[in-house]
């Protein structure tokens, strides 16, 4: 009895190794070079078109995208209570 719980044990071993081993060598092939250089172009132009500047709220200093701000004169706030109370 004990032997057949280690020879289990072994084979669950020995399966969960494999595994793991072709999950490795999937991720670790090359791609091809047209595709290789299609996620570096795209990562590129993604990053440049969603940079947004960020202000800082006067009230709790907090920074936030300018598009998200709430604007009272010249000063900046994150939202429209932080606003009022100033």
């Amino acid at each position: 009895m004990r032997f057949l719980m280690w020879l289990i044990l072994a084979v669950l071993v020995i399966f969960a190794l494999r595994k793991k081993a072709q999950t490795f060598s999937s991720s670790a092939q090359p791609m091809p070079d047209n595709q290789a250089a299609a996620p570096q172009q795209t990562q590129a132009s993604s990053t440049d078109s969603s940079a947004e500047t960020m202000l800082c709220c006067q009230y709790c200093q907090l920074y936030i995208p300018a598009s998200e701000a709430v604007l009272r004169g010249e000063k900046v706030f994150c939202c429209a209570a932080h606003a009022d109370q100033v």
